[in-house]
């Protein structure tokens, strides 16, 4: 099957509302599904995520460039939104 963006949260995984985070009850906050030759939209099992964890974040590195995002990843102690929260690992853990 087909992997595709979700319909429903556009590939967020999640909604907010009113200050309320709630994951997306259609694809259940991946933010993408199957789509199967008919057309119809399943959610990823769980079980599935290790096979398909590269062409998912294939998927989500197209869908930030499409909004325009154009930098690159940090690590959590390099975000200047988390300093103090994650403490650098060791060098022999990278």
């Amino acid at each position: 099957m087909e992997i595709v963006r979700c319909v429903s949260c556009d590939g967020y995984g999640w909604f907010e509302e009113d200050g309320q985070v709630e994951d997306c009850g259609w694809c259940g906050g991946v933010g993408y599904v199957y789509r199967d030759p008919q057309g119809v939209d399943h959610r990823i099992p769980p079980a599935d995520y290790a096979g398909v964890a590269e062409r998912l974040e294939a998927l989500e590195v197209e869908r930030l460039r499409a909004i325009g995002y154009t930098g690159q990843a940090k690590r959590p102690w390099e975000q200047a939104a988390r300093q103090g929260r994650f403490a650098k690992p060791d060098s022999s853990e990278e």
